[in-house]
């Protein structure tokens, strides 16, 4: 009667033979699937990047905060801003996972707040970003729902995420 095979010599043989199989899939779905190349002038974005940067540390700097409303009845955008009154906002709300949901809104002064028309926005983890028509700060927040309640962003914001 033969005895059946000692589990350590199995064991000392067959995991190094996964590692090799493994290796070899794993270079064969980067050949097949690998990441696109970068843009050539993605060093110069840098300088972009930084200038977002010190626009978010002068709206800080400033105490400036926003609340956004979105009422989808009116289909109206309504922005209370705080520590700062430009003559208008931009305001750009990214979809997560779909550009043709994206939208670039310009609110125009009315009295103490800002509004502009706006379409509902489908429930989702929504990227704001509301800045000042000469460029001179930026806030930036994500928030979670529909946007029917009021939103908070920068220094009207402890957290800069709204709960759904």
């Amino acid at each position: 009667m033969r005895s059946p095979a000692n589990p350590v010599l199995v064991l000392v043989i067959a995991l190094p033979l996964l590692a090799v199989a493994g290796s070899f899939a794993s270079l064969a779905l980067a050949l097949a699937r690998g990441d696109s190349e970068l843009p050539k002038n993605y060093h110069w974005e840098g300088g972009a990047l930084d200038r977002e940067q010190e626009r978010m540390a002068r709206a800080a700097q400033l105490g400036i905060g926003a609340t956004i409303a979105i009422d989808p009845l009116a289909q109206r955008c309504t922005v209370a801003l705080h520590g700062a009154a430009p003559a208008a906002l931009r305001l750009t709300l990214t979809h997560p996972t779909s550009t043709g949901a994206d939208r670039a809104v310009t609110l125009a002064r009315n009295g103490t707040s800002y509004s502009a028309p706006c379409p509902a926005l489908a429930a989702a983890h929504w990227w704001l970003e509301l800045a000042d028509d000469q460029e001179q700060w930026l806030l930036r927040g994500r928030l979670h729902g529909d946007l029917q309640e009021p939103s908070a962003l920068g220094a009207a914001a402890a957290p800069a995420v709204a709960s759904p």
